[in-house]
C-alpha cells in the first residue's frame, strides 16, 4: 500500500485493525514528522473508527512521535534497524506504573526514569 493509500485509509477506519502494529504507527509518525499534530489526529481518528479510543495514550503517541522527529532516517526499514524497532523502548523512560496511568493516557507527561532525547 502506497503512503498516500495508507493515510487515507486510516482517515477513514479502513486500515486493517491487525496491521495497525508498532511499524505501522512509526510509518504514520515518519510519513508526519512536519506535521506532529497531523499524526496524532488521524491516529485518534482512526482508532475512533475501530472503536479502540479507549486504549488511546496521548504520552505514548507524543513520545513515539518525538523519537521519530529526532531520527534522520527517511524510511520506515531504516528505522526498525534503529532502537526505535523495539517497541518497549519507551519503557527505558517511564516506568510502566507511570506509562499507564490515567493521567499519561490523557495528556503527556514527562518521564520518571530518565529525559526523551
Amino acid at each position: 500500500m502506497d503512503d498516500a493509500t495508507f493515510l487515507k485509509a486510516l482517515e477513514k477506519g479502513t486500515y486493517p485493525r491487525d496491521e495497525m502494529d508498532h511499524r505501522a504507527h512509526l510509518r504514520l509518525a515518519l510519513l508526519c514528522r512536519g506535521d506532529p499534530q497531523r499524526a496524532r489526529d488521524l491516529l485518534v481518528t482512526y482508532i475512533t473508527k475501530i472503536g479502540g479510543l479507549v486504549r488511546y495514550n496521548e504520552t505514548l503517541t507524543q513520545v513515539w512521535l518525538r523519537l521519530v522527529a529526532a531520527h534522520r532516517e527517511t524510511t520506515v526499514d531504516a528505522l526498525m534497524r534503529t532502537p526505535l524497532g523495539d517497541a518497549t523502548l519507551p519503557f527505558r523512560h517511564y516506568s510502566a506504573e507511570r506509562l499507564w496511568s490515567d493521567e499519561a493516557r490523557a495528556k503527556f507527561i514527562e518521564p520518571d526514569l530518565r529525559p526523551l532525547p
